[in-house]
């Protein structure tokens, strides 16, 4: 009866939760094996670190034939060259809507450490959208993790929580362009091909850095120093 209770206030603590610390919860349980990961993370394809820009966007579908039936014979009637001015109550486009031949611009900042190299992992990051202040968001990963994995865990992270925003909004992922800034050199230079890696546990995650990266009309990763982190992120 005690553990049915101590679940019963666990599944209710998680529902209040907001869609975003879900996601941070989902991904906490991952890395710590306690949920097993959606899919393998091998035999992942090669990066394309600036692929084209993707024509695809947003659209509101076409009048059916059954709406257009529907229409009062005074709106048949109309000259078609007659403008009707909109409605006083139409809502204005958000702050973030872009035309369709360009993308929307989102910048993300990462950063991960570990207390002990190896130990207890931690990381922060923000998304940035145009015309919005950046939340930064901090998470903890598992015991006996390295700076390095960190700073990957946290990439990881960001990137995610990007993907789910995305999907909240209703937007295509294909239609935006992520700007990312790390102060990890290893990071950047490993996931562009630049260096060698040579460590499974870091290959592996290179990889889902770079799947992740490929589903973005653009996605670029750009080395800045530590000072910049530190001032966005507080550490």
């Amino acid at each position: 009866m005690t553990s049915t209770l101590a679940l019963e206030h666990l599944v209710e603590a998680i529902r209040r939760l907001t869609p975003q610390e879900r996601r941070t919860l989902l991904r906490l349980l991952q890395v710590n094996g306690l949920l097993e990961p959606p899919e393998r993370l091998t035999d992942l394809d090669p990066l394309r670190i600036a692929p084209a820009v993707s024509s695809q966007t947003v659209r509101r579908p076409p009048q059916t034939a059954q709406a257009q039936a529907d229409r009062s014979p005074e709106a048949k009637e109309t000259p078609p060259q007659t403008a009707q001015e909109p409605p006083a109550s139409a809502e204005e486009p958000p702050a973030h809507q872009t035309s369709p031949s360009e993308p929307l611009h989102i910048r993300i900042t990462f950063d991960g450490g570990s207390r002990g190299n190896p130990g207890q992992g931690y990381g922060s990051y923000a998304v940035e959208w145009p015309g919005e202040s950046p939340q930064v968001v901090r998470v903890r990963f598992g015991d006996l993790m390295t700076n390095n994995e960190a700073e990957y865990q946290a990439l990881i992270a960001s990137l995610e929580d990007l993907l789910g925003q995305l999907e909240e909004r209703g937007i295509d992922p294909a239609t935006v362009a992520v700007e990312i800034w790390g102060d990890s050199q290893l990071v950047v230079k490993q996931v562009a091909g630049e260096w060698r890696c040579r460590e499974p546990r870091l290959q592996i995650r290179r990889d889902q850095v770079r799947k992740l990266m490929e589903r973005f009309g653009e996605a670029h990763l750009h080395h800045h120093g530590r000072e910049h982190s530190v001032e966005l992120l507080g550490h």
